[in-house]
Order: C-alpha cells, then sequence, then structure tokens
C-alpha cells in the first residue's frame, strides 16, 4: 500500500515539476517584459527575460512544491525608480506574473476542452488531459500563491505601494520576518486549508469561463 502510494506520488511528480518549470519561466518573463516595457531594464540586464527555467529557478521552492505542493521562483528584480509612473507601473509590474499563469491556465482548460478525442488513441488522450490538468493547477497555484502580500510573493510589492508611507514598521516587519510567515502558512493546517480553498474557487471561477 505505501509502495503504491510513493509510486503514486513519484508518478504525479513527474508531471508537476516540469509544469511548475514552464509556468514559474512564462510567470518572471513576464514580470521582466512588463518592466521592460515600462522603461525598467534591470531584469532584461541580468538576463530574466527569458524562458530558460535555469534563469528562474529557486531551488527551496521548488523542494517546497514537492514537499508541500506550493512553490515559487527567484523573483525578478525591478527597480521603480526606472519607472515615469513608479507606484503605477510596480503594481502593473508585479500583476504581470499572476496574471500570466491565470492567462496560462485558461489556455490549458481550453485545449482540454477542444482536444479531439476521437481522433486520438484513449491512452494517450488521458495522459495529455492529465499533464493539461496539471499544467492548469500549477498556474492557478502559482497565480494565487503570489499574491499573497509577502515579500517576495507580487502582492508584497502592492503592500509597499499602499502602505508604505503610512506604515512603514509594518512594511519592514513583513520584510523582516517573511520567511518565518510562509513557513507559518504552510505549516499550519488552518492556513495551508484556506490557501487551498483559495486556488479551488479560482480554479472553479476559470473553469466556469471555458467549459
Amino acid at each position: 500500500m505505501v509502495q503504491h502510494e510513493i509510486l503514486g506520488y513519484l508518478a504525479q511528480m513527474a508531471m508537476v515539476i516540469p509544469a511548475f518549470l514552464i509556468s514559474v519561466s512564462f510567470h518572471e518573463c513576464c514580470h521582466a517584459l512588463m518592466a521592460w516595457l515600462l522603461g525598467d531594464n534591470t531584469a532584461r540586464d541580468q538576463g530574466r527575460l527569458t524562458l530558460n527555467p535555469l534563469a528562474h529557478l529557486d531551488l527551496l521552492g521548488l523542494a517546497f512544491l514537492v514537499i508541500f505542493g506550493i512553490g515559487w521562483a527567484n523573483p525578478v528584480p525591478f527597480d521603480q525608480r526606472n519607472f515615469k509612473y513608479p507606484r503605477l507601473f510596480s503594481v502593473m509590474t508585479a500583476l504581470a506574473g499572476p496574471l500570466a499563469n491565470f492567462f496560462l491556465a485558461i489556455v490549458a482548460f481550453l485545449i482540454i476542452k477542444y482536444l479531439p478525442a476521437a481522433l486520438l488513441a484513449r491512452a494517450f488522450y488521458v495522459s495529455l488531459v492529465q499533464i493539461l490538468q496539471a499544467i492548469a493547477w500549477v498556474n492557478i497555484m502559482l497565480g494565487v500563491f503570489n499574491l499573497l502580500p509577502i515579500p517576495p510573493l507580487d502582492g508584497s510589492h502592492l503592500i509597499i505601494v499602499f502602505l508604505v508611507d503610512r506604515y512603514p514598521k509594518l512594511v519592514a516587519f513583513l520584510y523582516r520576518y517573511a520567511m518565518l510567515i510562509l513557513l507559518f502558512i504552510f505549516l499550519l493546517p488552518p492556513t495551508r486549508e484556506w490557501l487551498g480553498l483559495a486556488m479551488a474557487a479560482v480554479e472553479q471561477f476559470i473553469k466556469s469561463l471555458v467549459f
């Protein structure tokens, strides 16, 4: 029984990890592209304007994906001093990654919807659907998780824009204890359940747009 569960988990990771590498590469590349289009070359000059997973991979984020089912990439840097409208363009750059993930999830579900099942071998069709479902799930996970207002996640940029002037101590606290906060989110069952419910809600919404 245990051996069967281990084999099942390894088979799941064999689909999830490639989907994760594709998804985080698209996510971070979109950050870099948006920043570059808005006037900041920081990410481009650091070689982050690319879909190469090696440029974006964070080993700790990958380890958390394998252990907890939620992971992250190495955040793309940007310098808001290079933006004409620093606050607005910072928000646009930060949101580019999660929105890119939700877009990929929609594309994956659309492909599933319009797959010509009758023209494909049954085994191939089932495997392809499983791969596409893994891609959709990973992108939804990345999109929702990165919207949390905890550094270095994308949602933290929203905190900086709207709260740093009024509550600088709160922002400093979040940056100082960001890793501990993330660990609590992963290790405490209530917060993990809440995050899972949020991801499930977003998945249902995206599916409702497609099916």
